[in-house]
């Protein structure tokens, strides 16, 4: 009786010591918590943290999500949840500066009203008139209002930093300016068609979009005099044309210290001056600054592109013909970017066309050029994205009306990598040495007396980011738009080329909590094995294919070399050696075909003998080794009970 009441009392004692652990550790270790994702995808950026605990007053973060309306769409119940967990994340982070509350807009109550009304996307279920919300409105004390109108599931990646972005913009009332010098309309408004002579309105690029959302910005004039001293950041892009006062500007802006981010293009494809053929010899796609970049020791080589056929992005090769690599176009991923620059360490992906090459000037111009060359210090360049290793440059004339497959035929591989965007420092003299240059009808003495002091060189290291593409920020290379609802477009990005420019933005104003916020991985996982075993079979399956053509060729000259040797009413009657050399084509034919479809059925084989693998790992194996742990341990312990004890 007592041993069954100790058996009993101990029971009882483990009962209360398990319920009051898990009450200590739910109140005393709540905020403890494991994430063992690849990339940490549950865990806040040190920037997100930082940006969390920064707002002065309090924000409050409203989430409308129609949970019921939902039910039964398991993607977005899925992605519900890890948007509730990110914000409750950001809440816990803040120490009580961020308030997180979650709304049901029900169909036609109040709460369905109040999200309409703050800005949220309505999205229709069915023809009932319900909709479904699922967006972002945040609040501060200042009465300042930010808002995600609806989080889509395709742009998972971008979720922290949106988040990220609208909690700054409500902690950051005053923005950043950005003085945007262009030489085509890429912020919107009306331009005139070079091709009518009318004027037409332009869309803003989203590229342009998107910094507005986080910045100020402001349009400079190409007639430039001077750079506001309340610009945080210069973004000059696609300078054509530019009087010698704006490249003044533009090079007294850098020597005193101000940051810029300079897009040049040996050939910008979207540049509607450029592409009109009435425009005579003065119509050119091509920009650069290599006035000011020579006296810094730096160029983009002129007149040239950069061809790379290990990168080049597949394109149609017309009606009936096999897909082309298109040399001038680059799809560039994560081995071509600096990994230690905060810059492109996030990105994935991005697109150039016909982008220049940045280099060092090591040699002095030849006689009769124009452009200065620098002679003392010289900018230390750090490429940002850079080509593969068999990159060459090509005339930039053979763009004039470019064909993919006259281009690849002409492409010979070079021996190095080529830099397509880097960042420029170090101290280096002016472009301008003996001050500003006279305006038009203005005397060089009246020049002279400038009231600002020129300066031949830079105080300090220049803050210089370069990029020999223009092309890269158009739309169709990174994004494309779709309509949800009319007037209501949303992107879906398949490259990082405005993540890029956004990364630049950020870091040359000076803001690193959001940088350290850029494009996260999926939590959607791809089986890469299997892709790569699908990609090795695609080859083998080309290779084989290319077999089969050549083989058919050589058969087919074969046979009109015979035809060729018949005369009369002999030509259209074949030969017993025709008959035998079609009879063996057949023979090969068929055996290739045998061998194509072998390939096939191994890559499935493969695929499902992998997935029975992991099936096996998953189901079978890891809970047998799981129950054979806890039968070794059972065994172990009754053992131990059955051990005699020694006799004292």
């Amino acid at each position: 009786m007592g041993r069954t009441s100790t058996v009993i009392g101990s029971i009882l004692l483990l009962v209360v010591a398990f319920v009051a652990a898990n009450m200590i550790a739910g109140a005393g270790l709540r905020g403890a918590r494991i994430d063992a994702t690849q990339g940490s995808l549950f865990t806040l950026t040190k920037g997100s943290r930082a940006i969390a605990k920064s707002p002065d007053e309090p924000v409050t973060l409203t989430l409308y999500f129609s949970a019921k309306l939902a039910s039964g769409n398991a993607q977005l119940e899925s992605y519900a949840r890890r948007v509730r967990e990110l914000l409750e994340e950001y809440e816990r982070v803040s120490g009580g500066k961020i308030r997180l509350r979650v709304v049901d807009p029900e169909p036609f109550t109040e709460a369905e009203d109040q999200a309409s009304v703050a800005g949220v996307i309505p999205v229709p279920v069915d023809s009932s008139g319900q909709n479904l919300y699922f967006g972002l409105v945040g609040a501060n004390a200042a009465d300042g209002k930010e808002i995600i109108p609806f989080f889509d599931p395709r742009d998972e990646r971008m979720l922290e930093y949106n988040v990220s972005k609208l909690v700054h913009s409500l902690a950051n009332p005053k923005r950043r300016v950005v003085g945007v010098l262009s030489g085509i309309s890429i912020e919107g408004g009306f331009t005139m068609d070079p091709m009518t002579r009318q004027p037409r309105q332009n869309k803003a690029w989203r590229v342009i979009t998107e910094i507005r959302q986080v910045f100020e910005t402001r349009t400079l004039q190409k007639d430039l005099k001077e750079v506001p001293a309340d610009i945080d950041l210069l973004l000059v892009i696609h300078p054509k044309d530019l009087a010698e006062q704006s490249l003044y500007a533009i090079d007294q802006h850098v020597m005193r210290g101000g940051k810029a981010v300079i897009f040049v293009d040996p050939n910008c494809d979207n540049d509607p001056e450029g592409s009109n053929p009435m425009g005579g010899a003065g119509a050119t796609r091509a920009s650069d600054l290599n006035k000011l970049f020579n006296a810094w020791g730096v160029e983009v080589v002129p007149g040239k592109f950069v061809a790379d056929v290990d990168t080049a992005i597949m394109v149609s090769g017309g009606r009936g013909q096999q897909p082309v690599e298109a040399i001038q176009l680059l799809g560039l991923t994560k081995e071509h970017f600096s990994d230690g620059d905060p810059i492109t360490t996030p990105l994935t992906r991005m697109n150039f066309g016909t982008a220049g090459a940045i280099r060092a000037v090591t040699q002095p111009k030849p006689e009769g050029d124009s452009q200065p060359v620098a002679s003392g210090p010289v900018a230390t360049i750090t490429p940002l994205v850079q080509t593969g290793p068999k990159a060459t440059l090509m005339d930039a004339t053979m763009l004039m009306f470019p064909d993919p497959t006259a281009l690849r035929k002409a492409y010979a591989p070079g021996s190095e990598k080529l830099t397509v965007a880097a960042r420029l420092s170090g101290r280096v003299n002016s472009a301008f040495p003996t001050g500003r240059p006279a305006a038009a009808g203005e005397s060089a003495e009246d020049a002279a007396k400038d009231g600002k002091d020129p300066l031949a060189a830079s105080k300090d290291s220049i803050n210089v980011v370069l990029v020999a593409d223009v092309d890269c920020l158009a739309n169709m290379f990174w994004v494309r738009e779709q309509e949800l609802l009319p007037g209501m477009p949303v992107a879906q990005k398949f490259a990082d080329n405005g993540d890029m420019l956004m990364n630049m933005v950020d870091n040359m104003c000076g803001s690193p909590d959001l940088l350290q916020v850029r494009a996260r991985q999926e939590s959607a996982r791809p089986f890469t094995l299997v892709e790569q075993m699908q990609k090795r079979a695609n080859e083998k399956f080309r290779a084989e294919q290319a077999i089969l053509e050549q083989e058919l060729e050589t058969t087919q000259q074969k046979l009109n070399e015979l035809q060729g040797q018949k005369q009369g009413q002999d030509a259209f009657v074949m030969t017993p050696e025709q008959q035998k050399e079609v009879e063996n084509f057949r023979l090969q034919a068929a055996e290739t075909r045998r061998k194509l479809r072998s390939v096939q059925s191994n890559l499935r084989q493969d695929i499902e003998s992998l997935g029975s693998w992991l099936k096996f790992i998953n189901i079978g194996l890891l809970p047998l080794l799981v129950t054979l742990g806890a039968a070794g341990l059972g065994f172990y312990r009754v053992s131990r009970r059955h051990v005699p004890r020694a006799e004292s």
